[in-house]
């Protein structure tokens, strides 16, 4: 049933069998089944028994043997694990003990009971399409056995069946084959309703991502490709959540459209990714690959999504990998590969090569977070501060926290090349609760200002305002405080909530600093719209400006604009004597970088000590 239901759904290659979901089907109906024949066969022994006690003739011996034969399959049946034999062999004994039943003067209601009984075994035994067969030939033999009693060529039964009986045995024999019939097959439609639900996605009807999986034959040559639609959130974001369906389907009828075309497979993998899988003759080149999934997008960015009066485009990037025969690599896996390269580098469709460096870079990633857990695990994480000074000289102002992380060689570096990885396996709120809580101890320690980057992602979260005061409640009685630094390179979204928080930790005493100001796309807006405290501007303006015209012009523009909007300001990335002689005469409030000190360790208030 599932194999023809398949391969209508051009599935003819998906080795269901081999699914966790069938396998665990398959069992359950064997147990199920074996439990039934466990009832079966000894009830069907029990007939040929009832009879030999009943009969005191010269037939009784017959009676025996399909008891006997009945009681070795109880016994076999329990130390097999294949069940249709025994199954087939159970229904064949019930039909022929009608023969013993016929024959004997007390057997009238055993024979009815066994006729009238045998569909319903049947179906439950061998489903409606086989048991339908079985109690088909069940029907053919007792018509060829009643036949041939009549007409002589058989010994006459002693208790011949009249017409009217007969007519009304077979009714009822027919009666209780439709309802169990119709039993068996609703059974069978709901098993089928969820293996739908298994195999294809509810929001398009695709194949899913587990039949990818058991589709691909290592004997043949592949080319694998994920294509991702780029800006599914940016839709779902503008347009609400119910537009998410509408966006799955239009372009899940539109790879299908172009499935015959281009000779590939279509599969949901995910809300916004689908996986084609194009089987070839021969082996593939990079360049073939590129090129026939160049003509697909194309093929797909023809035609928009119609939105009342206008039509939205979708956005497309793909990743691809080319399998060979007997390549044991996982396609998926090559092809992600290719697609998180196409992201980084900012292409719309790569072709996985077997290079170095895309494997050095997925290693470096599993690498990174290991290193995270492991530090976690360890807590070997390390806090750092780099001290914040004065323009005019007069000594530190605060202390920006900096998180180290412990390498497996024992060295520690920035958390820099771990935050990636840290935001797309949820361990990103993990090093903020981190830092803040190791701010709070060096305040309580040496009762300093202290600042902590923080996320937009970290404000919207409630339970980051209740850490917030929870630090405000370890340090209420000193006079340092926490700065916040926001990164304004995030661009600042859900403003509503941003003014919300910095109003909020206010009260604390605590401040707002814009980090990074200038690499992002709002600029002066947002300086416009949060009641920020301090900015400081980012360290890629700060070393240009001894060579640069420009980044001196703007630099000294944002100043002007902060000294206007009364808001402080941070030269970050000192980093030698020429930038520093440069940053002099711009009125800059505060200065941070190595030419001044490195971040370590507190080693008193005042002073740090290298790390």
């Amino acid at each position: 049933m599932l194999e023809s239901r398949f391969r209508k759904a051009g599935l003819g290659a998906f080795e269901y069998k081999k699914t966790p979901w069938f396998r665990t089907v398959r069992h359950e109906t064997r147990e199920y089944r074996k439990h039934l024949l466990q009832y079966l066969l000894p009830l069907g022994a029990m007939i040929p028994l009832v009879l030999a006690f009943a009969d005191t003739g010269s037939t009784r011996f017959w009676y025996f043997l399909p008891m006997a034969f009945a009681l070795v399959q109880v016994a076999l049946l329990r130390f097999s694990r294949r069940i249709t034999p025994f199954a087939w062999a159970s229904l064949a004994m019930l039909a022929l003990c009608v023969v013993p039943a016929a024959y004997s003067p007390e057997g009238r209601p055993l024979e009815l009971y066994t006729v009238a009984l045998f569909p319903v075994y049947a179906l439950q035994l061998r489903g409606s399409l086989k048991g339908s067969v079985a109690y088909a030939v069940f029907m053919a033999f007792l018509a060829v056995f009643w036949g041939l009693s009549r007409l002589g060529v058989l010994p006459p039964c002693p208790n011949p069946l009249e017409t009217i009986p007969c007519v009304t045995l077979l009714v009822t024999s027919v009666m209780v084959y439709l309802l169990a019939f119709m039993a068996e097959r609703r059974q069978e439609h709901l098993v089928g309703r969820l293996t739908d639900m298994m195999v294809f996605s509810q929001s398009t009807g695709l194949p899913n991502r587990e039949v990818l999986s058991y589709s691909i034959d290592p004997g043949l040559n592949y080319l694998f490709a994920i294509i991702k639609i780029e800006n599914y959130s940016d839709l779902v974001a503008l347009f609400g959540y119910d537009f998410s369906d509408t966006i799955s389907q239009f372009a899940s009828q539109k790879l299908t459209k172009y499935e015959l075309r281009f000779g590939y497979k279509t599969y949901h993998l995910k809300y916004n990714e689908y996986g084609i899988l194009v089987s070839r003759d021969g082996p593939t080149t990079t360049v073939n690959a590129t090129q026939l999934l160049n003509e697909i997008v194309g093929a797909l960015e023809l035609e928009a999504l119609p939105w009342e009066q206008d039509r939205i485009r979708l956005v497309y990037r793909v990743g691809g990998a080319v399998i060979s025969v007997g390549d044991p690599r996982n396609p998926l896996s090559l092809a992600d590969i290719a697609l998180k390269k196409a992201e980084r580098t900012q292409t719309v469709i790569t072709v996985y090569t077997d290079d170095n460096l895309e494997r050095e870079t997925s290693y470096n990633y599993v690498m990174r977070f290991s290193e995270l857990i492991t530090n976690r695990e360890n807590d070997t994480f390390r806090a750092v501060f780099q001290p914040i000074f004065k323009s005019d000289g007069s000594g530190i102002a605060w202390y920006e926290a900096l998180l180290r992380v412990r390498k497996q060689d024992g060295t520690f570096a920035s958390i820099y090349d771990y935050l990636e990885v840290a935001r797309s396996t949820g361990f990103y709120h993990y090093l903020t609760e981190f830092i803040l809580r190791k701010s709070a101890e060096a305040i309580l320690e040496h009762d300093i200002n202290v600042s902590v980057n923080i996320s937009i992602a970290d404000i919207v979260r409630s339970d980051f305002i209740m850490l917030v005061e929870e630090i405000h409640h370890m340090i209420r009685e000193r006079t340092g405080r926490i700065i916040f630094e926001i990164l304004e390179s995030e661009e600042l979204v859900e403003l509503d909530k941003c003014v919300w928080f910095i109003d909020y930790v206010s009260r604390f005493g605590f401040r707002i600093a814009i980090d990074d100001f200038g690499t992002g796309y709002s600029n002066y807006i947002n300086l416009l719209n949060l009641p920020v405290d301090i900015v400081k501007i980012d360290g890629g303006l700060i070393r240009r400006i001894r060579s640069d015209e420009n980044a001196r012009t703007l630099v000294e523009g944002i100043v002007h604009f902060c000294r206007k909007a009364n808001k402080q300001t941070v030269a970050e990335f000192v980093e030698d004597d020429a930038v520093y002689d440069s940053l002099k005469h711009l009125n800059i409030d505060f200065f941070q970088g190595y030419y001044l000190s490195r971040p370590g360790p507190l080693s008193g208030p005042g002073m740090v000590g290298d790390y």
